[in-house]
This record gives structure tokens, sequence and C-alpha cells, in this order.
């Protein structure tokens, strides 16, 4: 690790202490939100410590970080679940600078781009449709986008489209002309005459700013300049999008898994009884012991498949087990550290039952379990890759 990663890593490591988890006093746990003058004055500083927009090259005013130094940056920041949002690096919004800067043009940039780096507006992407529409299953995507003149004629319906309450613009999944092979992605600004934001739909964990949403586009008129990159492109478009975005959630959950246990282990070397303390049970060891061994597991494997991302490869195998156990660890630190901590951490005396509930969603969100694991074993009986 070069020591200007790593001290890049130091500094994310003091934010998260010194001002995240401090700041989380003031975090709506009902609803995943901080007062925005109080996001404001946060992110402030992090500007001033150099921790804005990580991600991006140092041309956008990034610090260029290849996909590894941004796990070892992103796995420091998502200890506290507000920090990635005050360094501006926070889903949706960090993958779709990620897919604007590779795909937009000067103009796409100029509108849709800068004012998000620069942390002006809010954006979302919205693919996820109610049944009969795409979820898991990508070639029931029912949006349909009809080319009109110099416009294309929008009709659709989307859900759980992630921070769509409050976002500037949409980047939309839509077929052309009903073909699924002419899928296209369309950038789609909020005021448009014909969406509507229909709900902001309450979930079992925090809703974040902008919440889930379910939205409806009725013969909304897209100018062909507001397609982003070419018709028919939609689904490679996504791939570059998705899969680093996969990833990066994957680097957060590693953080916050790390939190949690600290917050357990905290409890335990403090907490009296059984004429001791909880900590030298070697039962309670135990259950470290497994954490720290799948925390570093999974750790392992967001490392390799960032390195193949860095490197150009093909990553998406490596991708797919990264979400697989990491989301599944987040879930599994997160239960001990409850069952370590019992009342305490089932109360809202701590923070451990928010992370509970916002982890829940890492094993569906981005591909559920069962279809990374379908994806894995077919790559596999295909004889493409080994063991």
């Amino acid at each position: 690790m070069s020591n200007s990663v790593s001290e890049i890593q130091a500094k994310a490591k003091a934010f998260v202490d010194e001002i995240a988890i401090p700041a989380e006093q003031f975090y709506d746990y009902s609803r995943g939100r901080m007062p925005e003058d109080k996001v404001e004055e946060l992110r402030k500083i992090a500007k001033e410590r150099g921790l804005w927009t990580v991600h991006l090259p140092k041309s956008e005013g990034g610090l260029g970080l290849d996909m590894v130094g941004t796990a070892l940056v992103f796995s420091e920041l998502g200890r506290s679940p507000i920090a990635p949002y005050l360094c501006n690096c926070d889903a949706p919004d960090e993958g779709n600078m990620h897919l604007l800067h590779l795909a937009a043009t000067e103009d796409q940039k100029k509108n849709f781009y800068q004012p998000l780096v620069e942390g002006k507006i809010r954006s979302a992407f919205a693919m996820t449709e109610p049944p009969p529409g795409a979820g898991s299953d990508p070639t029931s995507l029912t949006s349909n986008a009809v080319k009109h003149g110099d416009d294309y004629i929008l009709n659709g319906h989307k859900w759980y489209c992630t921070g769509a309450n409050g976002a500037d613009f949409l980047i939309v999944m839509a077929k052309v002309n009903d073909s699924f092979r002419r899928t296209t992605m369309f950038l789609v600004p909020t005021n448009s005459p014909g969406y509507t934001m229909i709900q902001e739909i309450d979930v079992l964990g925090s809703h974040g700013p902008g919440g889930h949403c379910e939205l409806k586009f009725e013969n909304v008129r897209v100018p062909e300049k507001n397609l982003l990159g070419k018709v028919g492109e939609g689904f490679r478009l996504s791939q570059l999008r998705l899969g680093p975005a996969r990833l990066t959630h994957c680097m957060r959950w590693i953080g916050l898994s790390r939190r949690a246990m600290e917050i357990a282990r905290d409890y335990a070397t403090n907490r009296e009884l059984f004429g001791g303390k909880l900590s030298e049970q070697q039962g309670i060891q135990w259950m470290f012991a497994e954490c720290a061994l799948a925390i570093e597991s999974g750790f392992l494997l967001t490392l390799k498949a960032a390195e193949l991302l860095s490197k150009d490869l093909d990553a998406r195998q490596a991708v797919s087990m990264a979400k697989w156990q990491v989301s599944e660890t987040l879930n599994k630190c997160v239960d001990t550290a409850i069952q370590i901590t019992g009342s305490h951490g089932y109360s809202r005396y701590m923070k451990l039952e928010l992370f509970y509930r916002d982890a829940r969603a890492a094993r569906i969100a981005d591909g559920p379990t069962e279809t990374h694991k379908m994806v894995i074993g077919r790559n596999l009986m295909s004889g493409k890759l080994g063991f």
C-alpha cells in the first residue's frame, strides 16, 4: 500500500472517529436522515480534510484512487452510516458519478455530473420495477421509450428507487420500441412533465436521503441529447455501473461489520458478570473470532475483485463472490454484536438495532444472494472458471 493511500485511509478513520460518530447523535434513526444544516456543516469539514469524492480522478476533484485504494478508504468511511454521505461518496450518487464520468457527453457532464460532484444536487438510478417488470431478471423489463421527432416518449413504472425523493435527476433504464436488445439509459430531470414520485416506500431499515421510492413515467418527453450512451447500450453501461457499485457496497459493509464488533468489544471488556469480565468467557471470545474470520475473508474477496477491476479484467465472478459473502457477513456480525450486548444492543441505547435493520437489505439489494449463487454456479459449470 502506497504512503499516499495509507495517509488517506488514516484521514478517513480520523474523520469517522472525530466527526462522523459524534455527529450520529443528530441522526434521525426512523428516517435515516440528518438535518440539512448539519450536513452542510460536516461536508465543509470533509472537504477541508481532503475527503470529498475520494473515489473520483484527480482531474474531477477526487483523489485518483484505484479500486483497491478506494476499498481501503471506503472500508474506513463505512464504519459510520453517515460518513460516506458526508464525503459525497455514498450510493446511489457514487455509482452514478462513476457511470457519468465514463459515459456522459460534455453537455451532460455540465448539466448533471458536475453539480452532482459538487454536492449541489442528488440523483437516483431507476431500474427495478413492480411485477411483472424487472427485478432480479432484467429480461422482464417493461418500461419503454418510443422515438418521436427529436425526443423519446417514455412510459414506465419503477419502484425501490433509492434516493429518488428530492433527487434532481434519474438515470432510467427502459427498452426502446419494446425491444429488449435496444434497452437504453435516459437522463430524466425530476421536473419533467409526466413524471410522478408516487410514494416513498416504508421499509424495515432507515430510508437514507431520498428514501426508496415508487415512480411513474407517463408520456415523459426525453430529449435525444439526454440519452446516456447510445440506443441499445443500456445493459453494457449498467455493468459499468453495477459491478463497481456492488463492490463499493461491500467496502462500506466491511466497515460497518467492524464497527458492530467494536461496539460489542467495548461492551464485553467492561461488562462484569460471573466473577469477571464478559470478554474473558471463552464462548464470547469464539463469537468474536468467528466474526473476525468472516470480516477478513470478505475484505480479501473485496480486494481481489477491486484489483481485477483496477486492471480492467473480468471481475464478475469475484464481485458476485464478494457481494454474497460480505452481505452475509454484515448480517452475521451485527446479529452477533446484539447477542453479546444483550438487551442493550436490542434497545436503542446502542446503534446496533439500526445497523441490524439496515443490514437486512444487503442480502437483497444489487442482486439477492441467491442470484449471485446462481451466477457463480453457472460460471463454474461452464468450465470457463476453475476452482
